[in-house]
C-alpha cells in the first residue's frame, strides 16, 4: 500500500465514524471477507478517478478551513499489557488493551484475527464518554450469519470483581475479568451462544452489591427474516440453502435452523473482488461443515489437507440458474482446516482442472503459550504442554488450558520419575492432571474410569476422570495393573501457579507474592500457596519453614499471632500490595511453627481490626 492509498484509507476510516449504517453493514462485510482477501489497493483500483480525485484533497485535507493534513494520525500509544484471550467465533486468540491515541484521550482497542487469514485491528473513542460509569460494553464477536459462539467484551473500573450477563428468560451467565499488567483499567468478557438473546450485563463489587447494569444491543436478526424467498432450498450435507432477497440476491446457508454462511450471488458482483477481478470459489467453514460456491461448469471439489486424506463435497450445478455451482462437505476431527492448511481444488464433470486455490497454514497471530507436542481435545476444551515462566524467572513444565471465552491458564509443575503424577484444578466438571510415561490407566475410587493421552512429541501424559466434584481420589496404574500413585483430598486451587501478571511483591525472608487471574500466590522457592481473592475475607497466612507470612485487609498495619502458651509472634505489615487490591503484605522469620491457635490484626493505631480463630 502506498502513501495516498494509506492516508486515503485513514480519511475515510475517520469520516465513516461520522454517518450512521445499517446495523449489520459492516457483518455482512466482514463475512464476505471471509473469501479472498480484499485489498484497500483493490478499492482504489476500482474507484473512478474523477471520484479519487474529488475524495483526496477534501478528506486528507480536512474541513477545518486553513489546516491540510499530511497524513494518518499516529496509532494509539500502548497502556499495559495486552490480554490475550480465546475467541470461540474464529478458534482463534484475540488481544484486547488500552491505549492513548494522538490526543492523549485513553481508548480501549481490539485486533480480531479471522479463520483464512484476515482480520481486523482497531480503537474506539475516547473513554471520557464513560466517566462515573462502573462498566461498560465495548463489542463483540456477533457476526452475520451469527457463528455458533459469540463472545461479548468491554471495560470495568477496578472495585469491579464479578460480571455476569442476564439473558431474557433469565439465566445468568459468569464472565472474566482481567487486569492487565500496568493497565489503567479491567478488561472483562462474558461467551454465549448465537441462540441466547441477552437482556442486559451486571458489574458487581467483591461484596456481591451490583455496582452497574448495561443494556445489551438489540440482537442482529437473522438475513432471512428479513429477506424474499427468490428460489425453492436445496438440502446438502445436513444444510438448506436457499435465494433470497435480501434486498441483494443472496444465497443464504441453514443448519438446524440457524443460519451458518451466506453468499452474494447478484449478477454484477457475482464471484468478483472490490476491483472488479474474478475468483472461482467461496468457502466457507462453520463446525464440522465446509461449503460454499464455485464458478459455473464446476462438477468436482477437492480439499486436500496438509498431511490428511482428500475430502470430496457433494455438487450441484446451478439449481437456480444463477451461474454458480453448490458444494457442501463434512469435516471429520478438527472442523477448522486453515491452522493447517489444504488445497481446494475444481474439476469440470470429465475430471479436468478448472480451478485451484492454495491455503496456507493459517497459525494464530498471538500465542502465548506455543505447545511443546500435540494438543489434546477434552470436550470444548484445549490442553497441551508448555514452558511457563515462574515469577523470579525460572522456567518449568507446565500444562495449559484453553477454554472458549476465556483466557488460557498454564500451572507449572516439576516432574519426578515414570510413575509421578500430579491432579491439577478441575476443569468444569473434569479432574485433569500430568503422569509420568509409566502410567497408562485412571480411575476414580468411585469407579468412574478416565483416560491417558500421550501427545506426541510432549514431556509427559494428560490423565482426565469426569466427576460431579466432592474429594474424590484417584488410582494411576501402569500397564501390568499395578498401582503407580494415588491422589485423593480436596481439587486444588483453580488458581494457576504461573505465569504472573504485572509485577511480583517481594517481601522478606525469600517471599514472592504474585497476582494472575484473580489469584493471589505466595512462592517460597519452588513451593507456593494460592488464594482466590473471590474467597478472601481478613487475612490469611502460611506458618512453615521457619517463616510466618501472608496476606490482610487493607489498613493492617500489624500482625500477630498468640500461641496457646500466651507467647505471641509478630509481623508488621508495611508492604502493600502493588497490583491495586487494596491488601498488605507481611511476612517474618520465627522458630516456633505449631501450637498457635488465634490471628489477629491491628491498625497503625493499635485497634483491632479482625481476628481469625
Amino acid at each position: 500500500m502506498n502513501d495516498l492509498e494509506e492516508r486515503l484509507r485513514a480519511a475515510l476510516d475517520a469520516r465513516a465514524q461520522t454517518y450512521e449504517t445499517s446495523p449489520t453493514a459492516w457483518l455482512r462485510v466482514q463475512e464476505r471477507r471471509r473469501g479472498p482477501l480484499r485489498r484497500w489497493g483493490a478499492v482504489l483500483v476500482a474507484l473512478p478517478v474523477a471520484l479519487v480525485a474529488l475524495l483526496v484533497p477534501v478528506l486528507l485535507g480536512g474541513f477545518q478551513e486553513g489546516q491540510v493534513t499530511t497524513g494518518p494520525p499516529p496509532k494509539p500509544t500502548p497502556v499495559g499489557q495486552a490480554v490475550v484471550i480465546d475467541n470461540p467465533a474464529e478458534n482463534r486468540p484475540m488481544r484486547l488493551w488500552f491505549a492513548r491515541n494522538h490526543e492523549g484521550a485513553l481508548v480501549f482497542c481490539r485486533d480480531i484475527q479471522y479463520a483464512g487469514g484476515a482480520g481486523t485491528s482497531g480503537c474506539g473513542n475516547d473513554l471520557a464518554r464513560h466517566a462515573g460509569e462502573a462498566a461498560w460494553r465495548e463489542g463483540s464477536t456477533e457476526s452475520v450469519p451469527p457463528r455458533e459462539k459469540v463472545l461479548a467484551y468491554g471495560a470495568a473500573r477496578a472495585n469491579v470483581a464479578k460480571v455476569t450477563a442476564v439473558t431474557k428468560d433469565g439465566k445468568r451467565l459468569d464472565g472474566a475479568l482481567y487486569r492487565p499488567s500496568g493497565a489503567p483499567l479491567q478488561a472483562w468478557t462474558v461467551t454465549h451462544t448465537s441462540t441466547q438473546r441477552i437482556g442486559h450485563y451486571e458489574f458487581a463489587g467483591a461484596d456481591g452489591s451490583v455496582l452497574s447494569r448495561v443494556e445489551s444491543q438489540a440482537a442482529i436478526p437473522p438475513e432471512a427474516a428479513r429477506g424474499k424467498p427468490a428460489g425453492p432450498a436445496v438440502e446438502m450435507k445436513g444444510m438448506s440453502v436457499r435465494p433470497y432477497l435480501t434486498p441483494d440476491r443472496t444465497l443464504i446457508w441453514t443448519r438446524g435452523g440457524r443460519e451458518v454462511g451466506l453468499n452474494l450471488v447478484r449478477a454484477k458482483d457475482l464471484m468478483t473482488d472490490m476491483g472488479g477481478k474474478r475468483y472461482p470459489v467461496e468457502l466457507r467453514v462453520n463446525g464440522d461443515r465446509w461449503f460454499g460456491i464455485a464458478r459455473e461448469g464446476t462438477a468436482k471439489v477437492t480439499l486436500a489437507r496438509r498431511g490428511g486424506a482428500s475430502l470430496e463435497a457433494t455438487v450441484r450445478t446451478d439449481p437456480w440458474k444463477v451461474g454458480v455451482s453448490l458444494f457442501a462437505g463434512e469435516l471429520p476431527g478438527s472442523g477448522d482446516p486453515y491452522l493447517e492448511g489444504f488445497e481446494l481444488v475444481g474439476s469440470d464433470a470429465s475430471g479436468k482442472e478448472l480451478w485451484r486455490e492454495d491455503h496456507p497454514a493459517d497459525r494464530p497471530k498471538w500465542d502465548p503459550h506455543p505447545p511443546i507436542g500435540e494438543v489434546v481435545s477434552l470436550g470444548e476444551a484445549k490442553v497441551w504442554f508448555s514452558k511457563v515462566t515462574l515469577a523470579d524467572g525460572r522456567t518449568w513444565d507446565g500444562l495449559c488450558r484453553s477454554v472458549p471465552g476465556k483466557k488460557t491458564t498454564c500451572d507449572a509443575f516439576q516432574p519426578v520419575g515414570a510413575h509421578y503424577a500430579r491432579r491439577l484444578p478441575d476443569l468444569g466438571k473434569m479432574a485433569i492432571g500430568v503422569a509420568g510415561s509409566g502410567i497408562t490407566q485412571v480411575k476414580a475410587k468411585s469407579g468412574a474410569k478416565g483416560t491417558v493421552h500421550a501427545p506426541a512429541g510432549a514431556p509427559l501424559k494428560i490423565w482426565a476422570v469426569p466427576y460431579p466434584g466432592g474429594t474424590e481420589s484417584f488410582d494411576l496404574r501402569d500397564p501390568a495393573g499395578e498401582l503407580g500413585m494415588s491422589i485423593g483430598g480436596e481439587p486444588p486451587s483453580g488458581c494457576s501457579a504461573s505465569p504472573p501478571v504485572g509485577t511480583a511483591a517481594t517481601l522478606q525472608n525469600g517471599i514472592t507474592v504474585t497476582h494472575q487471574d484473580g489469584c493471589l500466590i505466595i512462592w517460597r522457592g519452588e513451593t507456593h500457596y494460592s488464594v482466590e481473592v473471590s474467597d478472601f475475607e481478613n487475612a490469611t497466612y502460611v506458618l512453615s519453614d521457619n517463616v510466618f507470612t501472608g496476606i490482610a485487609i487493607k489498613g493492617t498495619a500489624r500482625v500477630e499471632m498468640v500461641y496457646d502458651d500466651g507467647s505471641r509472634l509478630v509481623a508488621a505489615a508495611t508492604t502493600p500490595d502493588p497490583w491495586g487490591l487494596g491488601l498488605t503484605l507481611f511476612s517474618t522469620t520465627t522458630t516456633k511453627v505449631e501450637g498457635g491457635a488465634l490471628l489477629i490484626g491491628y491498625d497503625a493505631a493499635g485497634k483491632e481490626l479482625w481476628r481469625l480463630d
